[in-house]
């Protein structure tokens, strides 16, 4: 839709002999990161998804898998919510809940905390890895 209207309003300008100088390009999906006390910097939102996946993929894994563990929802949700910090270095570091799982049922509160650095480059390092801290 967007295209098409965009397209429409190119063909309008040439139509009426204006041609325009320079047209900019869609851009990537960007958005202001969360504010985090003074922190505002721009992040890219694949990016943040990316690394917010191979968190979660990491502490299930830790944790045994699907069949004995489930993330919070905050690490499925709309990601400028899931519970990360960006680095100094362009790292992300998640704070990932999770529910021990019983019988294919997941507990009702989480009981397990784990702490995933992912890199620029996709590496990941689980911090910690064990109950809930305060």
């Amino acid at each position: 839709m967007l295209l098409s209207c965009y397209g429409q309003w190119l063909g309008a300008l040439l139509c009426l002999g204006v041609v325009p100088l320079a047209i900019a390009p869609p851009t990537l999906p960007t958005a202001m990161a969360q504010m985090r006390g003074n922190e505002s910097m721009t992040t890219n939102i694949a990016e943040l998804v990316r690394a917010r996946n191979y968190a979660r993929q990491a502490a299930e894994r830790v944790n045994g898998g699907l069949t004995r563990y489930r993330a919070d929802q905050s690490m499925h949700g709309p990601v400028l919510q899931a519970p990360y910090v960006r680095n100094a270095d362009g790292s992300y570091t998640f704070r990932v809940l999770g529910y021990r799982v019983t019988n294919g049922v997941s507990a009702s509160t989480p009981s397990l905390e784990t702490i995933v650095t992912v890199a620029a480059d996709g590496r990941t390092t689980v911090d910690y890895n064990g109950p809930i801290r305060n």
